[in-house]
């Protein structure tokens, strides 16, 4: 017997707490008589221990008064495989998660860092049928245990969340790859732990945090999955009820009256399974898949039952919110044909091949498919590429929202009645509400980045065309449009006084503005004008590109077309986000100090914001000199005194911003 106490309650660097986190909390040094074991479980594979580390620190989050903090630490020590898996090598083209080493051997003549991706140990148990093409079974398939804390009614659908990827590994030559069990009961088996790294395990965690997750441990050598533990937070399924009444619930008759009917929310929990379940085999977001597929498709029965609401079940389309009542077609993701496609690429096994370099040709092929099939897509989230967003759907983001805005009206019209019950106060419609909003900023934020956008394609040396293609001036010209004549309107069907007479008081104006401010916010991005003067400087005359000068004409003559009539008139609404316009232009000339955010720990340090370009300085100081002269002409021709007092004000908030050393 050996006893390793000391190395789970000293202050080793590898056991004990990070840099930052020391520096965050500015620990003095570990107190060792309020430090000890609380667990200690041991199993055929795996170690687990929970130790109570108490600090003597300077920075206690809450309290400044206290000047030491205890926390919990779990540690789990993993044994590897005695003989470890053949790695496979990334292609930045298909999607994984990655193990990492560098390589200072390999012949490219400097350090070369080498990426193998994650996945489980697919070894086909017939190797002569497997060869023939035959779908064969695995050696040992992955197992995902439901465990015995998940509600009863549930776990049916998270045991088909987890076999919903079967098919896909039908494309990698295997068959019942994947496998959902119930866990054992107590007496069937009182031994059995989800700590047990034998098991991989869904698990239902009782908390109020509106999400779940897919973790997984690999060994550093080659990639391998070894353990797996999807949890589930009970609140998740309050979260995917507001994704789905705003999203998909004028196309299905259950979603509107609420609590969702258990076949309903079974369906979507089977969905959040499926989704946690690709993150455990490897598979991160594919955030280009959900704009791959035309916007009409998506209102098609056909389409939709075959390849589903997006592309790949690990992208963010959430629920089809484009598919208008009638259309009867699928609401809800499943695995589609990227997701086929990688798993092709990363579990079929290349027998005979000794070496992950030596398999690059044939994965090459595989991957190459992307060029014909623009379905099999991989993108990273980005806030430059306009088809690599989180929770859009379709090819054409004005085109959705034209759809989704319809949906959203159809929704508000039944969300008094969906969300009360007689002797309950009004807290679910409050929070739906919200919802409601929220999902309507959301749609319209999809149109942003089409403004000053580059569409990254990946591809390696070898295929033709471009990695980085700038959006077409026709298509920035419509995202601007439609944001002006729809992103900024007054959107008065959802201002609703019998909804809104029950939940608030006051400040409805301000929900407004907030939606208003934050695309504003957006589409004046540094980042985004740097692009725009980029695009038009190495145009060359060949297209005649969107330039920023344009754009920001475009921003201001929409925002303040008021001005452009013989009797100026402006309500509460549009009067607020005038002012959020002059207030953000003001900004970019004069920023404010940069500042911690609030509650930040002492120590902390923020990334500067990006530099606004000089070029975007003087046209932003044109933009308000004109729109001074605007608003002087316009004076006279105030309709009221509210109008009138806005114009004055608008003129004197603009010359402190152009004048601000004027007394």
């Amino acid at each position: 017997m050996v006893d390793v106490s000391d190395l789970y309650t000293s202050d080793m660097t590898e056991f004990t707490i990070s840099r930052a986190m020391r520096e965050q909390l500015r620990v003095r040094r570990l107190d060792p008589k309020r430090t000890f074991i609380d667990t200690a479980k041991s199993f055929p594979r795996n170690i687990e221990v929970d130790v109570t580390l108490t600090f003597d620190a300077a920075q206690v989050p809450g309290d400044a008064n206290l000047s030491s903090v205890s926390m919990v630490v779990h540690h789990s020590m993993l044994r590897l495989p005695e003989k470890p898996m053949s790695s496979r090598l990334l292609d930045e083209r298909v999607g994984f998660f990655t193990v990492s080493q560098v390589d200072y051997g390999y012949e490219s003549q400097r350090a070369e860092r080498r990426r193998f991706i994650k996945r489980w140990r697919l070894e086909p148990s017939d190797t002569a049928a497997f060869q023939r093409g035959e779908l064969v079974e695995p050696v040992t398939p992955i197992v995902f245990y439901i465990d015995r804390g998940v509600p009863d009614k549930w776990k049916p659908y998270l045991k088909k969340g987890v076999e919903m990827w079967q098919a896909a590994f039908e494309k990698a030559g295997f068959k019942t790859a994947i496998l959902g069990k119930y866990a054992p009961t107590v007496k069937e088996d009182p031994d059995w732990s989800a700590e047990d790294a034998r098991y991989a395990t869904i698990r239902w965690l009782p908390s109020r945090i509106s999400n779940a997750y897919g973790p997984s441990m690999a060994d550093p050598r080659s990639g391998e999955i070894l353990d797996a533990d999807i949890g589930f937070f009970h609140n998740v399924m309050n979260l995917a009820r507001n994704w789905y009444m705003t999203q998909a619930g004028a196309s299905d008759p259950r979603a509107k009256k609420l609590p969702l009917p258990d076949d309903l929310m079974g369906e979507l929990i089977q969905y959040i399974a499926a989704h946690e379940v690709g993150h455990s085999l490897g598979f991160p977001h594919n955030m280009k898949a959900s704009s791959q597929f035309p916007v009409d498709s998506l209102r098609s029965p056909s389409f939709t039952a075959k390849y589903g609401v997006e592309a790949s079940i690990m992208d963010y389309g959430r629920f089809n919110y484009i598919a208008q009542p009638g259309d009867d077609a699928t609401l809800i993701p499943k695995i589609g044909p990227y997701d086929f496609f990688a798993a092709e690429w990363g579990y079929r096994p290349l027998l005979g091949l000794t070496n992950p370099d030596a398999e690059k040709p044939f994965l090459n092929a595989i991957a190459a498919r992307q060029e014909k099939e623009p379905y099999l897509l991989f993108g990273d989230p980005s806030s430059v590429d306009p088809t690599a967003q989180t929770e859009d759907l379709g090819d054409d983001p004005v085109a959705a929202g034209t759809y989704g805005m319809k949906n959203l009206q159809r929704v508000t019209d039944f969300l008094l009645t969906a969300t009360t019950k007689e002797g309950e106060d009004y807290s679910v419609l409050d929070e739906l509400y919200g919802e409601v909003f929220a999902q309507r900023n959301r749609e319209l934020g999809h149109v942003v980045p089409w403004i000053g956008g580059v569409i990254q394609t990946r591809k390696v040396t070898g295929q033709e065309g471009s990695v980085y293609t700038p959006v077409t001036r026709e298509r920035q010209k419509e995202a601007m449009g439609y944001l002006l004549n729809e992103g900024f309107r007054t959107p008065t069907e959802f201002i609703r006084p019998d909804i809104l007479a029950l939940i608030e008081p006051s400040g409805t104006p301000d929900r407004v503005l907030m939606g208003h401010r934050q695309l504003l916010s957006r589409i004046l991005d540094n980042q985004r004008f740097e692009r725009l003067m980029t695009t038009a400087a190495l145009s060359h005359g060949k297209e005649k590109p969107y330039t920023l000068a344009e754009m920001l004409a475009d921003l201001r003559n929409g925002i303040w077309k008021e001005l452009k009539v013989s009797r100026v008139s402006t309500d509460l609404y549009r009067r607020n986000l005038q002012r959020a316009y002059i207030d953000l232009m003001g900004t970019k000339l004069n920023p404010p100090p940069l500042a911690q955010p609030a509650g930040a720990p002492a120590g902390a340090r923020s990334s500067p914001p990006s530099q606004l370009p000089t070029e975007a300085r003087s046209l932003i100081r044109q933009e308000l000199l004109d729109l001074d002269a605007l608003l002087a002409k316009a004076l006279p021709s105030a309709a009221d005194r509210e109008t009138k007092a806005h114009l004055q004000d608008s003129r004197y908030q603009i010359s402190k911003i152009l004048y601000p050393d004027t007394k």
